[in-house]
């Protein structure tokens, strides 16, 4: 039994078996890493209060959005490169790493100089140097990754990101108990992501070892040639996930931004779902597409996308429903108004969930260049819409701004790819929508009852599940098929 297990989570023994580990270790990675950074990150709103938990939650956004000008979509390039030419991953990865410690160079002078200008709120000049610490030691262990996902190795991603949130919440805990400071705790950040950053280094150290001599100068025009439509595609990502943020940092106050950050922080660990089906299957669909294997690259894409509907649309629907109750047990009643915010960011998973595969497809099919034009046109939507929502509506405008520019890029890449494709989706979900309103209107009626809502959500879950079952959706036959896989054992 022990050996078996061994083979399934430490081993690559077939496709379907490896997509199976490496959704295991994403899902223990993301996850796993999310709710446990949660627990310090729910305690630091309550001890903090609203204005400094949001000043908090400013700078993480701003050390968000500054680490993609540190990666320019290297990461990204090198697992792609790794996964179809293995036997020259020492040259991509070394010259990929010197590439990196000069946008990490350039990306502290902007930070250091400009980022402080970004907001007229007091306090945020002073912590700068903790953003760059955040930057720099989470590029260095995201790039780390980068070899891990190409090598399909999931299990040392797991390892670098339990060990950085535990980090970030025993010092978390540590720094709010003893002094209860807003620098205390981004200080603790910025220290834990060191380990994190460090720990992944030491996992492939024989790769550092060789950045030196397996530079290869004439990679460095490729790489950077395939990566920055990943990069310009990244940047207006994150500039769309933080524009809300610094618009509210400009024309609203700290305890709005605390309000509209308490709701956002739970719909961003939500996130980390639909990212798992998506890391695990990049590798593969990476070589089905170079093997020019259409039915593969289809079915693998209808499956996932089944998937994370599956999920998300439930998801959407319960956090609608019980959103009040959700925002008070999680943060007490001082952030009831996050709640509206809240429930309107709560849509955006039926949105990012299948957007997400989307990504790795347009990467795969190496359609970059009209990824970041469809999500230009959505940034600068956005930017109009909360300049246009945010005065009038405050923190709900935001939200609104949010859901309408992610629809709009989103809608414009599955459009794409469903002429490079032809999958289809809609056809495998009647079933999971029929199944979600029968625990839609359970919620709704246990919450009206005054159920705990941890209960309601619980009972719910089973209601959906039993629902799915009796009507027999076929997607639960791909995953009961996938668990077989799993106890069969090994030749």
């Amino acid at each position: 039994m022990l050996k078996r297990l061994k083979e399934l989570l430490f081993q690559n023994r077939s496709a379907k078996q490896t997509i199976i580990k490496n959704t295991f270790w994403l899902s223990i990675s993301q996850v796993g890493s999310r709710l446990i950074r949660a627990v310090v990150i729910i305690y630091a709103a309550r001890v903090l209060g609203a204005a400094n938990y949001g000043l908090f939650s400013y700078l993480l956004g701003l050390a968000g959005f500054f680490t993609i000008f540190s990666d320019i979509g290297i990461n990204q390039t090198v697992t792609k490169e790794i996964s179809q030419k293995p036997d020259r991953a020492s040259e991509y990865f070394s010259t990929a790493f010197w590439i990196k410690i000069l946008l990490f160079s350039l990306t502290t002078a902007i930070v250091l100089i400009i980022a402080p200008h970004f907001s007229k709120i007091s306090g945020v000049a002073t912590m700068m140097y903790f953003v760059v610490m955040i930057i720099v030691f989470d590029g260095l262990r995201e790039f780390s990754q980068s070899i891990y996902r190409a090598k399909e190795k999931m299990e040392y991603e797991a390892f670098a990101n339990l060990l950085t949130n535990f980090s970030i919440t025993a010092l978390g805990f540590i720094a709010l108990y003893f002094t209860a400071s807003l620098k205390a705790l981004t200080f603790s950040y910025a220290i834990s992501t060191g380990i994190g950053a460090l720990a992944s280094i030491i996992i492939i150290r024989g790769e550092f070892k060789k950045v030196v001599g397996y530079f290869e100068k004439k990679l460095v025009k490729p790489l950077i040639n395939s990566a920055w439509p990943i990069a310009l595609t990244g940047i207006i990502g994150a500039f769309m996930l933080n524009t809300d943020l610094i618009m509210l940092g400009w024309m609203r106050t700290a305890e709005e931004i605390g309000f509209y950050s308490a709701g956002q922080k739970i719909i961003q660990t939500l996130y980390s779902l639909p990212a798992i089906f998506a890391g695990a299957t990049f590798p593969p669909l990476s070589r089905f597409v170079g093997q020019q294997n259409k039915e593969k690259t289809k079915q693998l894409i209808e499956i996932t996308m089944a998937m994370v509907f599956m999920i998300a649309i439930p998801m959407t629907v319960g956090g609608v429903i019980l959103g009040k109750s959700i925002i008070s047990l999680i943060y007490g009643a001082e952030y009831l108004p996050a709640v509206i915010s809240f429930q309107i960011l709560v849509g955006t998973m039926i949105i990012i969930f299948p957007g997400t595969l989307m990504g790795n497809a347009i990467l795969a099919y190496n359609k970059q260049k009209k990824l970041a034009v469809y999500m230009a046109i959505a940034a600068f939507g956005n930017i109009a819409l909360n300049a246009f929502l945010i005065p009038v509506y405050g923190i709900a405008g935001s939200a609104i701004a949010t859901i309408i520019s992610q629809f709009i890029s989103n809608a414009l890449s599955w459009k794409m790819i469903k002429k490079i494709n032809g999958f289809e989706t809609f056809i495998h979900i009647k079933k999971i929508i029929l199944a979600t309103i029968i625990m839609g209107i359970s919620s709704f009626v246990f919450d009206k009852f005054g159920v705990n809502v941890i209960i309601n959500i619980a009972v719910s879950i089973g209601i959906y599940a039993i629902a799915l079952y009796l009507l027999k959706e076929k997607i639960m036959d791909e995953v009961k098929l996938l668990i077989r896989l799993a106890k069969i054992k090994s030749p």
